[in-house]
């Protein structure tokens, strides 16, 4: 309100009458800059030219704007409600009923009724990329992950799981686009505190197929994952790999597993018959691998032996022989069960492992080259991926104390896992294996040059 309105003909389009005048004053500019004296109605009890408009409540607004007090667009859903991840309700009052009207964009997320998660456009085009996709590129038949495409429309863990690793899998084939790691670490939250509360509470009801298929995806997860290492600002990079949780969480999983999985195995299963078969048996067969190879190489990886760059070239030739050597490489006894040995029962069992796997390398010219194309590619790239699981506790404390010989192991293995894994199929390991390579090489360089000074 100007305050030229407050001139002597203002008074009447304000209204009072003369009654209501007092000798307040008010000092006021005008248009030139001239101060003018106004009186003030008596009627107005607070400063008009600090009166603030009245605030007009919607009455049309959403529930969660009005608990929290906040303004609404009144749109369905609104922008409150879309930035925040809830589900927009409005509540319609007329002839004495309230009702909820329902609304397309609001539809509920498989299974997620309890939790008014939302379905938005992103989601749609995860879950179609991860159908098309994705799992064209994951172990098992793709008719495996059609089944588990199923299950996720009745547990939310497993459908927070796929779209977890394609969104994973579409930040590898689009890096520029910051939208897919921030989505895939969101899905990934959600899908671990929804599946350790199943694990805790529900575990006896839980669909087989459904845990074992979310086992399998946060899998992947850890496999993607490398925030074990950081660049820095001197251009150097910081290598912890006590940080790395691949090897403590395979761990985890494999004790959960066992302990939990015979209580439901009297269920119907597509994924078990899948996960009994051994890919360690084919590769066994195709390697051939000596006896006294297998034993040059316990003696050339040897835990008693001092740390030297020479370890890190390309270990011994490999002879090959109808009488195996290795028999099953994921099976093992320990001696003491209650008091494992670190070297025997950790240590030992992983270079038999590692022997298997670096026996497909190009340069031992193995009797059947892994290609992309090769039928032995499937069971070689199981048997990778389950490195971490068949690892057994002591070699995982190994690692997670920065033990030399330990991670002059896992430098063969990420060696051996990019050269032998294409990358496009197997995009899940290639980042991992080639970073890991490289940052274990620098590192065990630094290590045997300060043993050398010793």
């Amino acid at each position: 309100m100007s305050s030229d309105e407050y001139s002597a003909t203002g008074a009447a389009k304000i209204g009072p009458s003369l009654k209501d005048f007092t000798n307040i004053f008010v000092l006021s500019p005008t248009s030139n800059s001239e101060q003018v004296l106004f009186e003030v109605p008596k009627a107005l009890v607070v400063d008009p030219f600090r009166q603030r408009r009245a605030h007009q409540k919607s009455r049309t607004g959403c529930e969660n704007c009005r608990r929290r007090r906040v303004k609404c667009n009144d749109e369905t859903p609104c922008a409150s409600c879309s930035r925040r991840g809830e589900r927009c309700q409005r509540v319609v009052r007329g002839n004495g009923v309230t009702s909820i009207p329902s609304s397309p964009a609001q539809t509920l997320l498989p299974g997620s009724e309890s939790t008014g998660a939302v379905v938005n456009l992103l989601h749609l085009k995860l879950f179609h990329h991860f159908q098309t996709w994705t799992l064209q590129t994951l172990l098992f038949a793709p008719e495996v992950w059609g089944h588990a495409l199923q299950l996720s429309f009745q547990f939310e863990f497993l459908t927070n799981a796929i779209l977890c690793v394609a969104a994973r899998h579409l930040a590898v084939l689009q890096p520029e686009d910051a939208t897919y790691p921030a989505a895939a670490s969101s899905h990934l939250c959600r899908a671990l505190s929804l599946f350790r509360h199943e694990l805790f509470n529900n575990f006896n009801s839980t669909n087989l197929d459904a845990f074992v298929a979310t086992s399998f995806l946060l899998q992947y997860e850890m496999w993607i994952s490398t925030d074990f290492f950081s660049p820095q600002d001197d251009g150097l990079v910081s290598f912890d790999p006590s940080r790395d949780r691949i090897f403590a969480f395979s761990s985890s999983l494999k004790e959960v597993f066992l302990k939990n999985v015979p209580l439901i195995l009297h269920q119907p299963s597509v994924f078990m018959r899948y996960i009994q078969h051994n890919p360690g048996d084919i590769l066994v067969g195709a390697a051939q691998i000596s006896n006294g190879t297998l034993a040059k190489y316990h003696d050339y990886f040897s835990y008693h032996r001092p740390l030297s760059l020479k370890l890190l070239s390309i270990p011994l030739p490999y002879t090959r022989s109808t009488d195996l050597a290795i028999s099953n490489p994921c099976h093992h006894v320990p001696k003491t069960p209650d008091a494992p040995d670190p070297i025997e029962d950790g240590y030992a069992p992983v270079v038999t492992q590692l022997c298997l796997i670096l026996s497909f390398l190009p340069e031992t010219r193995p009797p059947e080259a892994v290609s992309a194309d090769s039928p032995l590619l499937p069971d070689l790239a199981r048997f990778i991926f389950s490195f971490p699981v068949l690892c057994r506790g002591p070699f995982v404390s190994m690692v997670q104390q920065s033990d030399p010989h330990a991670l002059l192991l896992l430098y063969h293995f990420y060696r051996a896992v990019r050269i032998l894994l294409p990358p496009d199929q197997c995009w899940w390991a290639h980042k991992r294996a080639t970073v890991s390579e490289t940052l274990l090489k620098e590192w065990l360089a630094r290590e045997s040059a300060k043993q050398a000074d010793a």
